[in-house]
């Protein structure tokens, strides 16, 4: 394959299967051997098996990730369709995907890996007038190489190559989406040797019965919309991990030959006395003046073993970036501890800003393939990663407030939103309508403006 990659996509290979690895766990690392692990010199291939084996590796990576993905959804998406994108909602993607599930696939790369293609497409055959559009996604080792050139005084991707999971006798298709004398071409070819061998003819897509003088992709990273390769913010996290993997196995080797209590005898010990059985129920005859002892682990080592424990677990809490606390000291202001939390928090801030930028690029444009009005095409992720719940004090102060004449209706009601109290995407008007269903009288305290 390196006849078609590029040059920043061989530098970051390696780190991405890393990563990779270290977010599919334990079994993942392990098979990958002396990738990660070397065998110590003299260990035959039966020992290092089982010094691979007896090592231990703690999921950091995958659990931060679950945990900063969870903060990033912690609300749901407002997900704005003019009528026909509506199929899209349901049956958003290459693979029927609904736009929800595409959502968090986008974040959780973009979060891990620092890359994620987004390309639209019409389907190639069947096509009508009603045919909704759909997205076809590719993960960071998948976007194999890429030119851009300025086009009109922009940088535009230009080409760009793309690792299929399709196969032709037994050999990986490939996909290329170019520029050719501005007009957006599609191409699949496989590779015999070093040589590339074209399949099929070459496709031009068109909207309305005209090419398209662009490749209606977007690559989105936490630093951007560029199809320019950036450092994948997991890549510190699993080197540390696989570091600790590595520790781990050194240490449990040493442990497992020191923790076993090993017999040792002193003196003339004929050929045929030589022990060959331990344990319950055996019986040694020695020779007169023999001495037997045991060697074993003493001393202040024999807690070695919890220790070693212990120190896997402040590992584990150390690899668990400060970035997932949430929690306030017992001497800070619930200002304070905020202001904190979200410069932690700026790796999740980044994504979820470049992710809503590129889904709201792609659909825009999915709009306009439709004849639709562009604006009415959104995606709305919410920045809310803190938990602001009002406090019942807040609250008291809020109604005297309101009843005072000190602040206005739509002021209380923007502080109950923000405090997580009523649902943020419901007006004041469908949550005074829900009220009055339900029963209950707010005149007093949420006076209604006369008509």
């Amino acid at each position: 394959m390196t006849a078609i990659n590029h040059v920043r996509y061989d530098a970051r290979s390696k780190e991405y299967n890393l990563i990779r690895d270290c977010l599919d766990g334990e079994r993942a690392v392990k098979g990958q051997g002396q990738i990660y692990v070397k065998k110590p010199d003299g260990m035959s291939m039966d020992n290092y098996a089982h010094y691979l084996e007896r090592g231990t590796f703690y999921g950091a990576p995958e659990m931060t990730l679950r945990a900063l993905c969870g903060l990033a959804l912690r609300k749901d998406p407002v997900v704005k369709l003019p009528s026909r994108l509506e199929p899209m909602r349901l049956n958003a993607t290459h693979e029927n995907a609904p736009l929800s599930v595409m959502i968090e696939e986008t974040v959780r790369e973009v979060m891990s890996m620092g890359r994620y293609g987004i390309l639209l497409e019409f389907p190639r055959e069947g096509n009508t007038v009603l045919t909704t559009p759909y997205f076809s996604n590719w993960k960071a080792e998948e976007i194999l190489d890429w030119d851009t050139a300025y086009v009109n005084g922009r940088k535009e991707l230009t080409r760009v190559v793309l690792a299929s999971d399709e196969d032709f006798d037994g050999s990986a298709v490939y996909i290329e989406c170019l520029l050719d004398d501005t007009i957006y071409k599609v191409r699949r070819f496989i590779m015999d040797g070093r040589s590339r061998v074209d399949m099929g003819e070459e496709i031009i897509p068109q909207v309305g019965g005209r090419a398209l003088n662009y490749i209606p992709m977007v690559i989105v990273s936490q630093e951007g919309l560029g199809v320019e390769d950036v450092k994948p913010p997991f890549l510190d996290l699993c080197t540390v991990a696989v570091s600790h993997f590595r520790n781990s196995c050194d240490r449990e080797h040493t442990m497992w030959h020191l923790s076993a209590p090993t017999p040792w005898i002193a003196g003339s010990v004929p050929a045929d006395k030589i022990p060959t059985q331990i344990g319950a129920g055996t019986i040694w005859h020695l020779p007169e003046g023999t001495e037997v002892g045991m060697l074993e682990f003493q001393g202040p080592g024999v807690n070695a073993q919890k220790a070693l424990m212990d120190e896997k677990i402040d590992t584990m809490a150390t690899l668990g970036a400060r970035m997932l606390s949430v929690n306030m000291n017992r001497n800070e202001t619930l200002d304070t501890a905020t202001q904190r939390t979200r410069s932690e928090l700026a790796l999740l801030h980044a994504v979820v800003v470049m992710v809503e930028m590129g889904l709201n690029r792609q659909l825009r444009l999915a709009a306009q393939w439709m004849g639709e009005d562009a604006d009415e095409a959104s995606i709305k992720l919410s920045r809310d990663f803190i938990e602001t719940t009002i406090d019942p004090k807040m609250m008291d102060a809020l109604n005297k407030a309101l009843m005072s004449g000190s602040i206005s209706r739509e002021t209380y009601m923007a502080n109950l939103r923000k405090g997580e109290i009523i649902d943020a995407n419901r007006t004041d008007e469908e949550e005074l309508g829900a009220i009055e269903e339900d029963g209950g009288d707010l005149s007093n305290i949420i006076p209604i403006a006369q008509t």
